[in-house]
């Protein structure tokens, strides 16, 4: 099997996962929100774009598609561990407007505050080196632009919640899409 069909069907696994996600896992008390629409159509648009440059590239190098085929890993390995970590309590999907009424520090938020939009991000990253397209870096700024707007969001419904302070603590000790050793170091006893 070539390097180009194994990326492919990496991708597609994460984007089936992702998807599944989306209509199964995330609650939406707001109903599919304007910004839900923009990840979905920017998903829809940089999915058949990643697709595409990972089929069409020609002589995928060794090091590249293993260094690819690791971070797709990743990327998914992260996101099932959130999805484990919240099975008994789902979250609200990106954008919505409710308040947050828990708070989860264990599993992958032990290292980082939003990994969901981590996993997501390792995925689009994955893209650009497997199909060697340096043009695919702008769907990667154009999500990671919109996850961080939507963490952003997030973390002022915390502001806002009786979870406040709690989430100001747990704010100081992660990173928030990727872990953050000197916070992590400085908040250990």
């Amino acid at each position: 099997m070539s390097y180009q069909i194994i990326l492919a069907t990496m991708l597609g696994a994460c984007l089936a996962s992702f998807g599944w996600g989306m209509r199964s896992f995330f609650v939406q008390p707001s109903g599919y929100t304007a910004g839900m629409k923009v990840i979905a159509a920017c998903g829809y648009a940089f999915a058949a774009l990643h697709l595409a440059a990972i089929l069409l590239a020609r002589g995928v190098p060794r090091e590249r598609f293993w260094l690819a085929a690791f971070i797709y890993a990743a990327g998914l390995g992260l996101y099932w561990w959130a999805i484990a970590t919240n099975r008994k309590r789902h979250l609200s999907a990106a954008f919505s407007n409710d308040l947050p009424t828990h708070l989860v520090e264990d599993g992958p938020y032990r290292l980082v505050r939003h990994p969901f939009y981590g996993s997501y991000l390792l995925a689009w990253s994955a893209g650009v080196i497997g199909s060697g397209r340096l043009s695919l870096l702008t769907t990667v700024a154009v999500m990671l632009g919109i996850y961080l707007r939507a963490a952003y969001v997030e973390e002022q419904k915390f502001a806002c919640c009786a979870l406040a302070s709690e989430y100001e603590a747990f704010r100081r000790r992660t990173g928030m899409l990727i872990p953050n050793p000197w916070k992590m170091l400085a908040a250990r006893p």
